[in-house]
């Protein structure tokens, strides 16, 4: 059932608010003991860009994931004005992230642990591998302005679902510019998605007022 009528904009994390792949790189180096270049562009998938095969690569991300990396992952300039900025224009920051929790009990923690280390500001934080489905079933679709997020994939089940999604465009992406992906309204940095996130809040507040 969806909440209160308020206007809503989701936020996805690993790619979107934090470095995740730079971040990543630099613990798979040391894990593996060789050097993986930075720099990952998305024109090859991640394992091969690091050099493992998908089993190894599963092996790796497991351990960075139960050895709490996910604590210092840095974010992208402006992360925390984009929370700020939002809940000051009025609206309801949800954060949407397929991240395994249910295999992994400090999934969660990590997480909240790292938005209250980076002065991010949310109302709500939605955990699981169908978080859009989840996002629009409880604060319904007519309420959600926006939604930021990286991964190709997440983006077109957003779009299927109906929602308003953003593509964040980074260096591990920058192929959702070539057609024929170029369906997403691209944004290039964290203060032009809250530039972009108030004004939708904005106009979804004065459609609101004219129903009244």
């Amino acid at each position: 059932m969806p909440r209160r009528r308020k206007p809503v904009v989701a936020l996805d994390v690993d790619g979107t608010l934090a470095q995740y792949h730079a971040h990543f790189i630099r613990f798979a180096s040391e894990w593996t003991g060789k050097e993986i270049p930075l720099g990952y562009n998305g024109k090859v998938p991640f394992p091969q860009w690091c050099g493992m095969s998908k089993a190894r690569y599963r092996q790796c991300k497991l351990a960075y994931r139960q050895g709490g990396m996910k604590r210092s992952m840095p974010t992208y300039p402006y992360a925390r004005e984009l929370t700020v900025g939002l809940r000051r224009a009025g609206a309801e920051v949800v954060i949407c992230t397929t991240r395994p929790y249910l295999h992994l009990s400090n999934i969660e923690p990590d997480t909240l642990h790292w938005l209250r280390r980076n002065g991010i500001q949310y109302d709500d934080i939605i955990i699981g591998e169908h978080k859009y489905r989840q996002l629009a079933r409880e604060y319904g679709k007519e309420n959600i302005v926006m939604c930021l997020e990286d991964q190709e994939d997440q983006l077109l089940v957003g779009a299927t679902i109906g929602l308003p999604m953003i593509a964040a465009v980074r260096a591990h992406n920058a192929f959702l510019l070539e057609p024929p992906n170029d369906i997403f309204h691209p944004v290039f940095d964290l203060d032009a998605a809250r530039a972009l996130g108030v004004r939708k809040v904005q106009e979804w507040k004065a459609a609101a007022r004219k129903v009244k």
